[in-house]
Parts: structure tokens; C-alpha cells; sequence
């Protein structure tokens, strides 16, 4: 049977309650216990929900603690971003902003948990590990991009398709792990966009390269 578009909204909105509830919980008890004291059923009692149906919506206790971390999407959109973008480099920056998470202090949950991965290396290690598995699978959708159109390579001789895609993405990834340590450290700007943010630190990264000033 299909709902109607009030029941849809209040299925959607109740989706969205669980969740923050979730979450709620699992910030709070691992504030108040520790990350090595927060186990998943207790965040399950906390917000009121079966185990299971916590699992439904953090398939790991980490990430209703941690919150969303970056992640690959549909491959075919991958594939489209980077094939529509007037270079490689700007469809990786696209994707990069299109998969991460966003990371903002603009409500009292993401300013507990932003104090609260500040407090835990084993948290701030899930955002990184998740950072690493993301480059590696991002690695081979550019390296199918440069073999299925050559031209767009920057690269000469010398350098295989598989190694141009690694350097790369380690480019786009070290602007992404830059942007994480100075959202940490309060440091991050609020008025640029994350997309302009990481550009705005691939041109420094060039800046060391040469010598322009």
C-alpha cells in the first residue's frame, strides 16, 4: 500500500527523531562514561530503541558516537562527476564534497561531539581510517577516468594512470585531513564553503612546490 504525503513526512520525521535520539544517547554516555565504557546497548536503552533497530541506523556503535564519516557513493554518479568536471583535479574536489560529511558547530549535539572526538583519539581514528578506505576506493574510479580518456592526464611519460590517480587523490585527501585538524582545533573559517576550503589549501600546497609568492 502506498502511504500518502502526510504519512511519508511523519514516517520521515520520526526516522529523523530516532536517529538524534540515537545519537543523543551515545554522546552523552560516552561523555559521561568514556568511549571504552559506552557499549551499544546502553546507547539502545538510553534513546528507548530495541538493539536492532539501532543497528538499523549506526551499523557500529563508533559511528552514532563519531557520527557519519566520509564514504563513497553510488559509483555511476562517481563516474559522472569526474567525467562532466572540467578537469580531473575539480571532479575530485566535487566528490570529496559530495561524500564527506559535513562538519559544522552549528548545533549543541555536533558541539558535544566535536568536544568529544577532541577528548578521544579512538574516535578522531574512525574519521581518519574512514578517510583512508575512501581514497583507496576513490584511487581506482580516477584511474579508470584517466584510462578511459587519456587527454585529460596532466602527467607525462613515466608516470602510469594507476600512479597520476594516487597523487591525485592524496592531494585532495591531505586537503580534507587539513580541513578536519582545523575544524578540530576551532581554527576552521565558517564563511567558505568546504569546497572552496579545499581548494583554497591545493593552492598553498602548490605554493610550496614553487616559487611563487
Amino acid at each position: 500500500m502506498q502511504l500518502d504525503a502526510p504519512s511519508q513526512g511523519l514516517r520521515s520525521l520520526k526516522k529523523e527523531r530516532t536517529r538524534e535520539a540515537i545519537e543523543e544517547a551515545a554522546i552523552r554516555i560516552a561523555t559521561e562514561h568514556g568511549y571504552a565504557g559506552t557499549t551499544a546497548q546502553a546507547i539502545a536503552d538510553a534513546a528507548n530503541v530495541s538493539l536492532r533497530t539501532m543497528f538499523n541506523y549506526f551499523p557500529q556503535r563508533d559511528e552514532a558516537i563519531s557520527g557519519p564519516t566520509i564514504a563513497l557513493g553510488d559509483l555511476d554518479e562517481i563516474r559522472r562527476q569526474l567525467a562532466e568536471a572540467p578537469t580531473v583535479l575539480q571532479g575530485t574536489i566535487d566528490v570529496f564534497d559530495a561524500c564527506a560529511p559535513a562538519l559544522d558547530g552549528s548545533s549543541e549535539l555536533q558541539r558535544r561531539r566535536k568536544a568529544l572526538i577532541q577528548s578521544t583519539p579512538e574516535l578522531l581514528h574512525v574519521h581518519r581510517s574512514a578517510i583512508d578506505r575512501f581514497e583507496n576506493e576513490l584511487i581506482i574510479v580516477v584511474e579508470e577516468e584517466f584510462a578511459a580518456r587519456p587527454g585529460r592526464r596532466r602527467l607525462g611519460r613515466g608516470v602510469t594512470p594507476r600512479e597520476e590517480a594516487r597523487l591525485l587523490v592524496t592531494i585532495v585527501g591531505g586537503a580534507i585531513r587539513f580541513g578536519v585538524d582545523d575544524w578540530l582545533s576551532d581554527g576552521q573559517n565558517d564563511t567558505l564553503s568546504r569546497r572552496d576550503a579545499m581548494a583554497g589549501v591545493i593552492h598553498q600546497f602548490a605554493l610550496l612546490l614553487t616559487d611563487e609568492q
